[in-house]
C-alpha cells in the first residue's frame, strides 16, 4: 500500500491495465500527469523524483527502453537509479532490454542489491507480460527471464535448419487467453492450450534460458543476399561508445540499408566519417550501409517504442542527380575524390603516374560487383532506357574504363528528371526484366504553394532570411528585433533586441553561435537557442555585408561602411583584430567572395573598386576599379573556376580573372543591378554555367556562360529572361523540388512572388504578398520550405 505508481502509459497501450488494476487491487497511489507532458522528460523527471524532500517520489516505473532513455544517463544516474532515489522497481519492457555496456552508464552495480532492475516481456495476446528476470549482474547478458505464473507455456518453433536452441518463440497458455477472431473462428480444434506467435526469434541455452535475438520480419533480402536488420544493428552497435545507440532500417523501395546513430553529442563531419568507415570495416559487404544519419534523439511513438516508421521519413534520402549519386557513393564509401578537389587542397599527390582519383576505374578505387549493384539500382531510376542502366552496369566493372568517363556517360544518358521513386503523385509502374528495368514514365505535378504560418517583426524585413541545418532559421528587421525560429511552426526559440537597425544576413557559426551586423556599427555574436550576447566588436561604421568565417573556421571577415577601415578581419576563437585596411574610397555593401585555394578575398566597393586581398595578412594582391558602384555579391563561375562574376549596379555584370582581376567578358543589361548573382553548373550541361539575376528593368536574368580552354576567356550568351512586372532588388533562390527539378524562387519590389523553371524561364507559379519585398528568400530542402520578409512587417513561410 506504501507503493507509488507511476501510471504514465496510454490507455490504448495494454501495459496501462497492469500499472491501473496493481495499484487499485494492492491499495497503493496512483500517480497521473497529462499526455503531453511526455513531450518534456524534464518535467517528467522532475514529477516522478521531486527536489523537495517533502514530496514523496515514485517507487514503481514501468516503461519501454526507449521512452526511458529520453530522461539521458546522468540524470538517470543520479536520480533515477542512484541509491538515495525513491524507487524500488524499475520495469523495462516493450523493446529489447539495453545492452550492458548502457545499463553501466546508468547505475552502480552496488544499487542492484537495492532496487529490482527487470526485464519483463509479453504480447497483448497473452494479456501482457509473460516473463521476467530480475537483473543480478551489470555485466552479464540479460534474458528474458522465466514465466510469472505456473499456468504459461513455451515452445520454439524450429527454423529452416531444423535447429531446437533457435526459433521463433510461441507463448501458450490454458488460462491467460484473448480472442482473437480472425485467428480463433478459423481454428479448426478447440485446444486446451492456446499458443500465440511472438514474432520474436529467440536463443535458447543448454540450461534453458532463453536470449532475445531480433524480430523474425527483420530480415530481408539485399541483392541476392538475405540479411538480418537485427544482427547488423548488433554487430553495429559493438563499435559505437556505450553513450549512443544505434538500428538500420529497410527502405524497400529503392533497396536501401540505413544505419541510424543517435549521439547526444553532435558530431562533426571528419568525427562521422571516420566511425563510418571503421563500422564498413566490421561488417561484410552485404551488411554495409548505404546511408549512415547521426540524430540526437530516435522519436517514439504513442506507445513509447522507438517510431521506426517516423524515423524512416526523417532518413529516406532526397532524390540526387545520377551523376551525384555516383560523386556521394565513391566520396562517401570508397574515400575517391577528384584529385584537384578543393576540400584537399594540401592532398599528397603520387608523385609517379599512377592514376588517381577519377583517373581510376571503379574496381581500382576499391568497388566491388555488390557496390555496382547498389549504385545501379538507384541511378537506375531514373534512366530512361533500360540498355542504359545495363551499359552503367558494365562500365563500372571494366577496369579499363576511369570514373570520368562513366561520369561523362550518366551526363549524356537519357534521365527523367529526378527520381521517380520519390514523386508524391500517382506510383510508377517499375517491374524487373532480363533486359532490365522498365520504368513508365510519370507527368510531373503542377506547383502549388500553400501558406504555413508569418511572425510579425513591427517593421519592415529587408534583410535576407538564413537557416541552420533545417533546425531553425535567423533573420533581423527595422525594428532591431532579430529573431530564431522553428521552420516547421514560426514558433520563437530566441528574440534579440538590438541597438538599431538590422539589414544584415545572419552567418551561423554553429548550432549555438551566429553573428550579425547591425546599423550601430558593431558585430554581434549570439546564441541563436537562448538570445545571450556571446561578443560585441565594434567596426565603425554601419555593417549591411554578411560577415564571412573563413573556410578554415579561423578568421571572420566585416566588410562595413566605416570611415577609417572598411574591411576588418577577426579572430573566430577571441574576436581579436588580425588586420584591418581600406579598400576605394567608399563603404562596402556586398559581400567578400573567399578563395579557398588562393587564401585570399575578392572585395568589392560602392566606387567601383574591386581588390584581391590575402586572408593571412591583409595584403592587396591587386586592385582594378569598374565605372560605378558594386552592390552585388561576386560568386566564383564554378567551384574550381578561375574566373569570378560580379555586377555594376550601371546594369553590367563582368566575368573577370582571379588571377589579377581583369574583365574577360560583358553583358549589358537595361536596367541596375541590385541583386547578386547565383550560379549553377547542372550535369546536363557539360562545359556550360548558368547565371541567375534580378534587375531593376522588372527582368530576371539566366545568363549561359560558356569557358574557353585553360579557363581564359568566357562568352556570355542571354539564356531567357523573364519579365516579372516590377523591379527586383532581392537576389533569386535556386531550389530543387522533386519532382519537377530546378526551379527558380523570385520576388519582385512590388510584392509578387513566383517560381519559374530553371531551364527556360517558363513560370509555373505565382503570388503576391501584401507588402513590398527586397528580402532574399531562404529555402530549406527537406521541408520543402521557403522563408521571405516582406515590407509589410512580416515573416512568411510558404511550402511547396
Amino acid at each position: 500500500m506504501a507503493d507509488i505508481i507511476y501510471l504514465g502509459t496510454p490507455i490504448t497501450f495494454d501495459p496501462f491495465v497492469v500499472e491501473f488494476f496493481l495499484a487499485i487491487q494492492n491499495g497503493a497511489t496512483l500517480l497521473t500527469s497529462r499526455h503531453s507532458m511526455r513531450d518534456f522528460p524534464s518535467k517528467v523527471l522532475s514529477a516522478l523524483f521531486p527536489d523537495n524532500l517533502a514530496t514523496p517520489g515514485i517507487t514503481i516505473l514501468q516503461m519501454t527502453p526507449s521512452l526511458f532513455r529520453q530522461f539521458g544517463a546522468s540524470s538517470i544516474r543520479e536520480r533515477v537509479l542512484s541509491r538515495s532515489s525513491s524507487l524500488r522497481v524499475l520495469l523495462l519492457g516493450g523493446e529489447p532490454f539495453p545492452s550492458n555496456a548502457e545499463l553501466v552508464t546508468w547505475t552502480n552495480p552496488s544499487v542492484l542489491m537495492q532496487k529490482h532492475i527487470c526485464n519483463i516481456y509479453g504480447i497483448t495476446e497473452i494479456s501482457c507480460w509473460s516473463l521476467l528476470h530480475i537483473v543480478q549482474s551489470l555485466q552479464s547478458p540479460v534474458p528474458l527471464g522465466t514465466p510469472i505464473d505456473t499456468d504459461t507455456i513455451l515452445r520454439i518453433g524450429c527454423q529452416d535448419d531444423g535447429t531446437p536452441q533457435q526459433g521463433e518463440l510461441f507463448l501458450g497458455s490454458a488460462k491467460r487467453r484473448c480472442y482473437i477472431p480472425e485467428v480463433d473462428d478459423q481454428a479448426k480444434e478447440d485446444s486446451v492450450i492456446c499458443f500465440r506467435a511472438t514474432g520474436d526469434l529467440v536463443t535458447r541455452q543448454r540450461d534453458g534460458t532463453l536470449f532475445y535475438s531480433e524480430r523474425s520480419n527483420d530480415v530481408v533480402k539485399r541483392a541476392g543476399n538475405r540479411i538480418s536488420l537485427g544482427v547488423i544493428t548488433r554487430k553495429i552497435q559493438k563499435c559505437l561508445p556505450s553513450t549512443e545507440l544505434t538500428t538500420c532500417l529497410w527502405l524497400e523501395d529503392l533497396q536501401k540499408l540505413i544505419c541510424c546513430i543517435r549521439s547526444l553529442e553532435a558530431k562533426t563531419r571528419v568525427e562521422q566519417r571516420v566511425q563510418t568507415f571503421d563500422i564498413l570495416s566490421k561488417v561484410s559487404i552485404a551488411e554495409q550501409p548505404d546511408r549512415f544519419v547521426y540524430l540526437q534523439h530516435f522519436p517514439c511513438n504513442v506507445h513509447g517504442k522507438l517510431d521506426k516508421q517516423q524515423l524512416l521519413k526523417m532518413c529516406i534520402p532526397l532524390a540526387q542527380p545520377a551523376q551525384q549519386i555516383l560523386k556521394s557513393y565513391l566520396h562517401d564509401r570508397l574515400e575517391c575524390v577528384e584529385e584537384s578537389d578543393d576540400n584537399l587542397p594540401k592532398k599528397q599527390r603520387l608523385e609517379d603516374a599512377a592514376p588517381c582519383g577519377y583517373d581510376l576505374s571503379f574496381r581500382q578505387a576499391g568497388g566491388t560487383s555488390f557496390h555496382a549493384i547498389t549504385i545501379c539500382r538507384e541511378i537506375g531510376l531514373q534512366m530512361c532506357i533500360d540498355d542504359e542502366q545495363r551499359h552503367l552496369f558494365e562500365m563500372l566493372l571494366d577496369e579499363n574504363i576511369p570514373l570520368r568517363t562513366v561520369l561523362r556517360f550518366l551526363d549524356t544518358a537519357k534521365l527523367v528528371a529526378n527520381n521517380i521513386k520519390r514523386k508524391n503523385v500517382e506510383p510508377a509502374v517499375v517491374a524487373s526484366s532480363c533486359q532490365g528495368l522498365i520504368i513508365k514514365r510519370i507527368e510531373q505535378p503542377v506547383l502549388k504553394l500553400q501558406f504555413y504560418w508569418k511572425v510579425n517583426f513591427e517593421k519592415c524585413i529587408d534583410s535576407p532570411v538564413n537557416e541552420y541545418e533545417g533546425r531553425f532559421i535567423c533573420v533581423g528587421a527595422h525594428s532591431k528585433i532579430l529573431r530564431t525560429l522553428n521552420p516547421q511552426t514560426g514558433s520563437e526559440y530566441s528574440a534579440v533586441k538590438l541597438p538599431d537597425r538590422i539589414e544584415c544576413k545572419v552567418t551561423f557559426l554553429s548550432e549555438q553561435l551566429a553573428m550579425v551586423g547591425c546599423y550601430d556599427g558593431c558585430l554581434y555574436g549570439f546564441n541563436p537557442q537562448t538570445g545571450d550576447i556571446v561578443f560585441r566588436v565594434g567596426i565603425g561604421g554601419m555593417i549591411k555585408s554578411q560577415p564571412m568565417l573563413t573556410a578554415d573556421g579561423r578568421r571572420i571577415i566585416v566588410c562595413s561602411y566605416a570611415d577609417d577601415y572598411n574591411v576588418y578581419c577577426l579572430s573566430a576563437e577571441r574576436q581579436e583584430v588580425l588586420w584591418c585596411l581600406r579598400i576605394g574610397e567608399k563603404p562596402i555593401f556586398a559581400s567578400p567572395l573567399e578563395l579557398p585555394r588562393e587564401q585570399s578575398l575578392i572585395v568589392c566597393t560602392l566606387d567601383g573598386s574591386y581588390s584581391r586581398v590575402a586572408i593571412t595578412d591583409g595584403s592587396v594582391e591587386w586592385t582594378q576599379k569598374y565605372s560605378e558602384p558594386v552592390f552585388s555579391t561576386p560568386v566564383l563561375l564554378e567551384s574550381m573556376s578561375n574566373i569570378f562574376l560580379s555586377a555594376e549596379v550601371a546594369g553590367r555584370v563582368h566575368a573577370c580573372h582571379v588571377g589579377n582581376g581583369k574583365i574577360l567578358a560583358t553583358f549589358s543589361t537595361e536596367g541596375n543591378i541590385f541583386s547578386s548573382l547565383v550560379v549553377k553548373t547542372p550535369p546536363t550541361f557539360m562545359g556550360h554555367s548558368f547565371a541567375v539575376f534580378g534587375c531593376i528593368d522588372q527582368h530576371v536574368y539566366c545568363l549561359r556562360c560558356k569557358t574557353g580552354s585553360g579557363g581564359k576567356s568566357v562568352d556570355f550568351e542571354l539564356h531567357w529572361k523573364v519579365n516579372v512586372g516590377a523591379p527586383v532588388y532581392a537576389t533569386p533562390t535556386l531550389l530543387t523540388v522533386q519532382p519537377n527539378g530546378l526551379l527558380v524562387w523570385c520576388a519582385a519590389t512590388n510584392g509578387r512572388v513566383m517560381l519559374m523553371n530553371f531551364r527556360n524561364g517558363e513560370i509555373q507559379w505565382s503570388d503576391k504578398l501584401p507588402g513590398e519585398v527586397f528580402s532574399s528568400a531562404c529555402f530549406i530542402e527537406d521541408l520543402r520550405r521557403i522563408f521571405v520578409g516582406c515590407r509589410d512587417n512580416f515573416l512568411y513561410c510558404l511550402g511547396i
